[in-house]
């Protein structure tokens, strides 16, 4: 057989296939009324009271679920949002051709965006909740699998509308999987805590579920025979309308790819440094491994890790796992190792009891060894507690004993820079009494983590300063979610100038030499006579 006789070949078998499945769609689509298809998707671009009314309680839910890390409460604002009813309208619009249905489903976006950015900004600047929880976090990186998700989603809502077959379960899932809500909150939160790389982030994640569904919605309806005939107006043909679509698919693309490429290529680095750390560190009734983190700089990569050991692990031992660390991942590597000393899990075995031999009992402890043995419980469990503060410290821990009739009261003083919750008291309360063994009256104090900033005469921080404030790059890059407030003293005006200067040089290291973004920190005034920089969320 020649080239052309299977070129031949191949077109009659493609326009066989073509015949048989345009014969299929036809017998599927005979059912389907578009006329009704077409009134309901267009009835849902109306600006109504109800509609906007939806739009905003919607947002707020997703707020208020967003800053208290509730996932039930964020979902529940994705099932109230109507906003998914225009964005079909948009993709119904796309097939086609209409003019009219697009500038109305597009009018109807653009103002819900707007009205969601603006509401969830207004609140977040009211909330005394302004942490960046997980939830928040989640939707500030989307990559190549929100898109995914997105056209899956919206292929079956899309169908769910034509064939109204389970539309109501169909459309419920669509709304949960896709999720147009919660990101444009984030948007809102982002603008609110002038975060904007997370305005942005989560804004990237909207416009991909907001692409996605229209290119899929489109696919559908063209399939299911909704033309340019049924439009109120058709000017584009149907060719230049999916080169657009199809142009914009391929720009979102870049960075949600890039998006993946960096969070696989992070996936498989933790791996790899997880693992050097384990073969060396995990030894049974000795040491092991609790928390890692790695951090990047620009001669290569610091590991930070923690290890409950029962010894503290040798310095030539840390030398070997750095050179192992930086032979399985190519570049230089500093380790930074948080040793925790603990008692070995080991049960000592007990010689078998003769019952012709009376067991001689211990003396009775005396007061001294009473107090021994409670300050040494205590302090482990201020250890335990300390772990589990980071990035703050527990400063001392002190023990007040009282009468039989009074609880044994216990006093810790942590450096964090904002009062402790009733929540976290009571879980420091539930660690010191497991340790302690009884009941214990806490009383919690907290002092500032950072000593005063002081400047020299030319306006620079001193020394003194600078080591004060770098362990805020190591706070910042492990743990992102918090802030910086720079409480400035009131003095008179002719001492502004200086103050300001003195202000502008701090700012000027916190984000050149400790690499802290500008939008993570704001001023406020203080009652000290110092600058003073605090952490706070």
């Amino acid at each position: 057989m020649t080239t052309d006789d299977r070129g031949n070949s191949f077109k009659v078998l493609w326009t066989l296939l073509r015949s048989h499945f345009s014969r299929y769609l036809d017998e599927k689509t005979s059912d389907i009324d578009h006329k009704d298809v077409i009134s309901d998707l267009a009835g849902r671009t109306d600006l109504s009271a109800s509609y906007i009314s939806s739009i905003i309680f919607a947002n707020l839910i997703a707020l208020f679920g967003l800053l208290t890390n509730s996932v039930a409460v964020v979902i529940g604002a994705m099932l109230i949002s109507p906003l998914m009813g225009p964005i079909f309208s948009l993709g119904l619009a796309f097939t086609m051709g209409d003019l009219v249905l697009s500038r109305r489903a597009l009018r109807n976006i653009v103002f819900s965006i707007l009205l969601t950015v603006f509401v969830a900004a207004l609140f977040t600047l009211l909330s005394p909740l302004k942490g960046a929880t997980h939830e928040i976090l989640a939707r500030t990186r989307p990559n190549i699998y929100d898109l995914l998700i997105a056209v899956f989603a919206g292929t079956a809502g899309a169908l769910a509308l034509c064939t109204r077959k389970n539309y109501l379960f169909t459309t419920t899932g669509v709304a949960v999987a896709t999720a147009v809500i919660p990101p444009l909150s984030v948007v809102g939160y982002g603008v609110g805590t002038w975060q904007l790389g997370m305005a942005l982030g989560g804004f990237l994640l909207f416009f991909t579920n907001l692409v996605a569904i229209v290119i899929s919605s489109n696919v559908v309806f063209y399939l299911l025979r909704f033309r340019g005939t049924m439009a109120a107006e058709s000017i584009y043909p149907a060719r230049r309308r999916f080169q657009i679509l199809g142009t914009v698919l391929v720009v979102i693309s870049i960075p949600l790819l890039y998006t993946l490429v960096t969070d696989l290529q992070k996936v498989k680095l933790t791996g790899k440094v997880e693992g050097v750390l384990k073969t060396f560190l995990n030894r049974q009734r000795n040491s092991r491994v609790t928390t890692v983190s790695i951090n990047r700089e620009n001669e290569g990569l610091i590991v930070s890790a923690s290890v409950n050991t029962v010894k503290l692990v040798d310095n030539n031992i840390q030398k070997q796992i750095e050179k192992e660390l930086a032979a399985q991942v190519g570049e230089p590597v500093n380790l930074e190792l948080e040793q925790i000393i603990v008692r070995s899990g080991a049960i000592e075995p007990v010689a078998p009891l003769r019952i012709n031999v009376p067991a001689v009992l211990p003396p009775p402890d005396s007061l001294s060894t009473l107090r021994e043995k409670t300050l040494a419980h205590i302090a482990e469990g201020c250890r335990e507690i300390d772990s589990y503060i980071k990035p703050f410290k527990v400063r001392s821990c002190n023990v007040i004993f009282s009468d039989q009739n009074r609880s044994t009261g216990v006093q810790v003083t942590v450096a964090r820079d904002y009062p402790y919750d009733s929540q976290e008291l009571r879980w420091i309360t539930t660690v010191l009494e497991k340790k302690l063994g009884e009941k214990i009256e806490l009383k919690l104090e907290t002092i500032p983590l950072l000593a005063p900033i002081s400047f020299t005469d030319n306006n620079m921080l001193d020394e003194a300063s600078r080591k004060t404030l770098e362990p805020l790059k190591q706070i910042f890059a492990q743990w992102p979610e918090y802030r910086l407030k720079v409480e400035i003293p009131r003095i008179n005006h002719k001492a502004s100038v200086t103050l300001k200067r003195n202000v502008a040089s701090l700012k000027q290291y916190l984000v050149k030499d400790l690499a802290i973004p500008s939008d993570y920190t704001v001023e406020a005034p203080g009652i000290d006579t110092h600058i003073r920089v605090k952490v706070t969320k």
